[in-house]
């Protein structure tokens, strides 16, 4: 029985998915061992905004706030973020990524650049912009 085209899109899609884990895991690996990609995203979002709330990093990451929470102490506990209680709301901690996580961050993302490059090799700039689009419509089908 012939495949429908969205059950082709179900099929590369899904082997797209699980061999681009794979190679962020190598890629995180690589970039700092000790870390993990759950971490490593958290540390992307603080270098990012510079400071957030631990509320709002929550609501970024699309998780629960326990995983969160236990995320951002482990990080502190390590010296990469700096949780300070929020003089506004004492419920509530700021987050603000210490100073040697800038360089973990541009390690990693240096190197998750060369993936996406060699993803892309040969795919041109207009099939690009094109997929773009169509990845974004897709994130936002699947966030509303």
């Amino acid at each position: 029985m012939p495949l429908s085209p969205t059950s082709q899109l179900h099929e590369h899609l899904f082997r797209l998915i699980f061999l681009i884990r794979g190679r962020m895991l190598d890629v995180v690996q690589e970039a700092e061992a000790k870390l993990s990609p759950m971490q490593i995203l958290v540390l992307r979002i603080l270098v990012e905004e510079g400071e957030i709330s631990q509320n709002l990093l929550v609501k970024k990451m699309a998780r629960d706030k326990a995983q969160v929470t236990r995320l951002v102490n482990a990080l502190a506990e390590l010296k990469l973020l700096i949780k300070e209680q929020d003089m506004l709301d004492k419920r509530s901690f700021i987050l603000k990524p210490s100073n040697e996580v800038r360089q973990i961050v541009t390690n990693f993302m240096e190197k998750e650049q060369i993936l996406v490059s060699e993803m892309v090799n040969g795919i041109p700039p207009d099939d690009i912009k094109k997929l773009e689009v169509l990845l974004k419509t897709m994130e936002d089908n699947l966030t509303q």
